[in-house]
């Protein structure tokens, strides 16, 4: 650990336990349910926490992957380690929409659903249809405008609008250049990349201070708006989707388990607060600096390849939010009475994968268009509708940081074996 940590971290090391960490959420559940005037005063403190968490997003991806890059490519690992990196990422997502279409076939969340819940969906449609984006913002641009957005006409103005995945698509390019400027000034840059990794590695340590109150605010504030409305129209998706996401949290942990040994639980246990950053703020981009610290100091992965492999697997590797998707989709179309065919499943399949991939509204756009080649309402309302009703980005978020994780020992192997051997 760094001294800066060492020095700040110790005397405040109580707020990072995870009895302190659920008192906060336990609280913020009181709140929100009982005390709503108050939880609307905590929306912005819970804004601010937010703010504090994803500005430290942008530049640890900027920085560990340009740095994890160039450093694989001055080693000259970079082609055998990229295509295993590939075929873990494209197996991953692949078998996380599988099981999300297996789930959603083998549950039927969608099926048998009483009158009143039907209505309940038909007055939530209705009421979100006041506030819906107009359906040329949603559907105009489709899955060419996703793929001509990747690469960015202006990188400065990717950064400041946040756009992940064309932000990461310049760091790759830029990484890989890095790493074959084979002179003391290419040398020097990289350095200084590493250099503000690890200073943004250590605000991001000191804010996480913070996240027993933030839990608090988030909870009170969510569920002041929310209530138990929501959770009761959606409750058999819930556990339909809650029994897979546990079942895929094991497969994942079984995967670590077996390449590192130790007690069955370790891996959840060394991962532990970057989990807990994932499900508290529902978001994979905030708990990256804590699973890449994680893998590094209590896994003992290489610092390289889990500086690579972490950001890359948010944007290319979401597991969670493929079967998501998937299973929202499958939901819809049970309501609707639709029967999917092979042909249907495999649109499921491949467009929850991109719309999994796009940001924000990128992925509303991809998923109207599943929705709309299955037959399904896809005006905009019904898109923010599945967003709204089956809001579960929490537990997706966990399910991707941990496969992510995953990812990333299983991605190691190769880096450490070569490296044994130059050694000898």
């Amino acid at each position: 650990m760094r001294s800066g940590e060492e020095k700040t971290g110790k005397p405040l090391h109580w707020l990072l336990n995870p009895w302190t960490i659920f008192t906060g959420i336990m609280l913020g559940c009181v709140i929100g349910l009982r005390f709503k005037e108050l939880a609307d005063h905590l929306t912005i403190l819970a804004d601010i926490f937010l703010s504090l968490l994803q500005m430290c997003v942008t530049p640890v991806i900027v920085t560990s992957v340009i740095a994890g890059l160039a450093r694989l490519v001055a080693r000259r690992l970079s082609g055998h380690f990229l295509r295993r990196l590939l075929m873990i990422f494209v197996l991953g997502v692949v078998f996380a929409s599988l099981v999300g279409l297996v789930a959603g076939i083998l549950g039927k969340p969608g099926v048998d659903l009483d009158t009143n819940t039907r209505n309940s969906i038909g007055q939530m449609i209705a009421q979100y249809q006041v506030g819906a984006v107009d359906k040329k913002e949603v559907g105009a641009e489709g899955f060419s405008g996703f793929f001509s957005a990747i690469v960015p006409s202006n990188v400065f103005r990717a950064l400041s609008n946040g756009q992940n995945l064309s932000i990461l698509f310049f760091c790759i390019l830029f990484g890989i250049a890095l790493g074959h400027v084979r002179t003391p000034a290419g040398r020097a840059t990289l350095s200084f990349m590493e250099g503000l990794y690890d200073a943004f590695q250590t605000l991001f340590s000191w804010i996480l201070h913070l996240f027993p109150f933030g839990l608090c605010f988030l909870f009170a504030s969510q569920l002041s708006h929310a209530g138990f409305g929501i959770i009761n129209m959606s409750i058999k998706f819930m556990a339909v989707f809650y029994v897979t996401a546990l079942m895929l949290f094991i497969f994942y942990n079984t995967l670590i388990w077996f390449r590192r040994r130790g007690s069955f639980f370790s891996p959840m246990i060394a991962l532990r607060e970057a989990l807990v950053v994932a499900i508290g703020t529902s978001s994979s981009h905030a708990a990256l600096p804590s699973a890449m610290r994680c893998l590094q100091e209590n896994l003992k992965v290489d610092k390289g390849t889990a500086n690579l492999v972490i950001p890359l697997g948010v944007s290319l590797h979401p597991q969670g939010k493929v079967m998501y998707y998937v299973l929202s989709v499958i939901f819809f179309a049970q309501i609707y009475g639709i029967s999917l065919g092979f042909q249907g499943i495999l649109i499921t399949l491949i467009g929850s994968i991109f719309a999994a991939m796009g940001p924000g509204l990128g992925a509303l756009v991809s998923l109207s268009l599943v929705l709309k080649a299955l037959g399904l309402p896809s005006e905009p309302v019904v898109v923010f509708l599945i967003a709204k009703l089956l809001d579960q980005k929490g537990s997706g978020a966990l399910v991707s940081t941990f496969g992510n994780c995953t990812a990333t020992v299983l991605a190691e192997e190769p880096v450490v074996l070569d490296q044994q051997k130059e050694r000898l």
